[in-house]
């Protein structure tokens, strides 16, 4: 039997298994339409990545850790090797990406001070650079 492996890893870090996951294959086209109508175009580049997870809930220190491994001030980077389950390439692939938006639904179970012990419904977008 193989060993468990995440579906997302950002850089060393194992990311949580998502509540779900979408994966999305984009095609860059440099187009426009001509005088007929007709898109005339060039393909720039094929097969961009980007990973969309979501979380129904995460404890405020993980979600913590997440967040700052794409923050400058906090010793993480704006660009970040993300390796994911590819379903083009049925496989795991490493890309360099960013993370675009990141949020969550608010504050879900208060411990005795008011402080959140944890998000809900949290969404983080990542995209290939």
């Amino acid at each position: 039997m193989a060993d468990f492996r995440p579906l997302v890893t950002i850089g060393n870090y194992e990311m949580p298994t998502p509540s779900d996951y979408v994966g999305t294959e984009t095609t860059i086209v440099d187009a426009a339409r001509n005088t007929s109508g007709v898109m005339v175009g060039a393909v720039v580049r094929e097969s961009v990545a980007k990973v969309e997870l979501s979380y129904k809930f995460l404890p405020v220190d993980k979600y913590s850790e997440i967040l700052k491994l794409f923050n400058t001030a906090y010793g993480g980077n704006f660009y970040n090797d993300v390796t994911f389950f590819n379903q083009l390439t049925n496989d795991w692939t490493t890309r360099k990406m960013y993370v675009g938006d990141r949020g969550s639904s608010g504050a879900f179970i208060l411990d005795d001070d008011g402080r959140p012990k944890g998000y809900k419904d949290i969404k983080i977008s990542l995209v290939e650079v």
